[in-house]
């Protein structure tokens, strides 16, 4: 008969916890027991720490069960600050603690690790609302999920709700909304110019009424953000100071100039609308807007904060006041989140999927570690908006091939090129579904993308269109980017690719499509 196991030390457990939590987060790191972690506070010793780069640190403090302190001890982590990473001088502050109940049986077991893998962990999660205006670190107010009682779940589960709380929320609203005073400023010049908005809402699909200008403006101060990233991994593009900086006599041409090098590369659903919106201003008016829009996008850059956490969604979102007319309710980003973890969930089980391009139909356990496997896969949303739901297909998809061990980076250019398919009557709303999606690896280039601009309403020879409706008849359908009208393109003369010209959609090719369609009596 076994003698029991001698009482083992809750840091032992927590140095198991971390391990088995290290290799489900993929490039983040993973401290456990560290003192020298939080700035200024040597003493200070999290549990577990977990950093990664762009986001906000995670502390997870843990106790045996009853746990009577790991609350408090979790909700005083809020708002410390971490060393972004190995000698970094910028931090960011700890905007979410977790705090976690250990089970009866891990504090005396045999093999900790086999227990804390299979076990069923009890959880809640504290998240820091706001900071005091001065200090940025003083915490106001905080909020606890669940409000009452405990989440249960197991390890994979608790890396999933470190990767949800990890996104640097209060930097997204600053970054939101310093985009959002200068897309502004920017439209207020453009409300002056009579003689270009009508062409340029003709090329945005819009009435010529102030939201369309600072939409059109949007898509400039994008462009100009997504940019400077895109500068910083390809050697022959120009940064955003040598194109439109205070120093530039013409900005207008020297960017124009320069998004025709980037359309080379591709990221055409960011670029070919902005380049042409550009190409319609007065150089003098351009040059004012270019000033406004760089200092913004330099505003934006310096948080740290990227696409992947649909920034461009939620200021798009923002932008449109009379969604009735529109018929875009946009989905919001929890329910995104929501229908396309339940979604994504499908294809994992047993179930049996549909066969892509004639393939058969197959069935088993989906092997997420397997690139070649996710490759092959199809999700279509055949009214995207800003692609809130097809972003958060890819982050479903993206966190099961890390947790399995894949890198999603190695992944991005087939979910790009092949996995996900993307159609609107809108080129605004292309363009930011574009964005978005890149900016889930912004240092990742890939080819031609799966996204469409959908004809709509009455044509030049009278005929009517009736957007993605028009693959209910037929797989093939021509895509605005392949007329001749430039009122209706969105992208410039002679450098269309043969995906944007035809929207491929073949019938019975697709494991899943998720959409919320508009419901409108135009």
């Amino acid at each position: 008969m076994l003698e029991p196991m001698p009482h083992q030390a809750e840091g032992n457990a927590n140095n198991v916890l971390g391990n088995l939590l290290r290799p489900m987060l993929g490039k983040a790191e993973v401290f456990f027991e560290s003192t020298r972690v939080i700035a200024g506070q040597s003493g200070k010793r999290p549990d577990i720490l977990i950093t990664s780069p762009g986001r906000s640190p995670v502390v997870i403090e843990a106790e045996y069960d009853p746990a009577r302190n790991v609350e408090q001890e979790a909700r005083e982590r809020l708002g410390m600050p971490v060393q972004n990473a190995a000698r970094s001088p910028s931090y960011r502050n700890v905007e979410a603690a977790i705090a976690l109940r250990y089970p009866a049986g891990v504090d005396d077991a045999y093999d900790q690790r086999a227990v804390i893998a299979d076990a069923a962990l009890s959880y809640c999660v504290y998240t820091v609302e706001r900071y005091s205006a001065d200090t940025r670190r003083a915490v106001l107010g905080f909020t606890r999920f669940p409000e009452s009682g405990w989440l249960q779940g197991g390890v994979a589960d608790l890396a999933d709700l470190v990767r949800l709380v990890s996104a640097p929320q209060l930097a997204v609203e600053d970054a939101a909304r310093s985009l959002e005073d200068g897309i502004n400023r920017a439209a207020a010049i453009l409300n002056n110019l009579d003689g270009v908005t009508p062409a340029i809402a003709r090329l945005l699909g819009m009435d010529n009424v102030p939201q369309t200008r600072r939409m059109a403006c949007a898509i400039i101060a994008n462009a100009l953000v997504f940019h400077e990233r895109i500068a910083r991994i390809h050697p022959g593009i120009k940064p955003l100071k040598l194109v439109c900086g205070p120093d530039v006599s013409n900005p207008q041409s020297e960017t124009l100039n320069a998004w025709t090098e980037i359309l080379k590369i591709n990221y055409w659903p960011i670029f070919a609308i902005g380049k042409d919106i550009l190409q319609q201003l007065p150089a003098q008016d351009a040059a004012q807007i270019l000033s406004e829009l760089e200092y913004t996008a330099g505003e934006v850059n310096t948080t740290g904060v990227d696409n992947a956490h649909d920034l461009t969604g939620r200021v798009f979102q923002r932008l449109i006041s009379d969604r009735k007319y529109l018929a875009t309710f946009y989905t919001l980003p929890p329910s995104a989140a929501l229908l396309a973890r339940l979604a994504v969930a499908k294809l994992k089980s047993p179930a049996k999927l549909p066969p892509p391009a004639g393939e058969g139909w197959g069935g088993g356990e989906f092997d997420w570690a397997d690139p070649a496997a996710i490759a092959k896969l199809r999700v279509g949303d055949f009214a995207c908006g800003t692609g809130a739901l097809l972003s958060a297909v890819y982050e479903q998809i993206a966190a099961r091939h890390e947790q399995a061990g894949g890198d999603p980076a190695a992944i991005h250019p087939a979910m790009m090129e092949e996995v996900l398919y993307g159609c609107d009557v809108m080129p605004s709303a292309i363009h930011i579904t574009g964005s978005t999606l890149s900016g889930m690896q912004p240092d990742i280039g890939f080819g031609s993308s799966r996204l469409y601009t959908m004809p709509y309403g009455r044509q030049d020879d009278g005929s009517v269109r009736i957007g993605s409706l028009e693959l209910l008849q037929s797989s093939q359908v021509m895509t605005l980017f392949n007329t001749s009208d430039p009122a209706l393109r969105t992208g410039s003369v002679g450098e269309e690719t043969a995906a944007q010209v035809n929207a491929d959609v073949p019938d019975l090719s697709y494991h899943l499509v998720i959409m919320n369609p508009p419901f409108t009596s135009n």
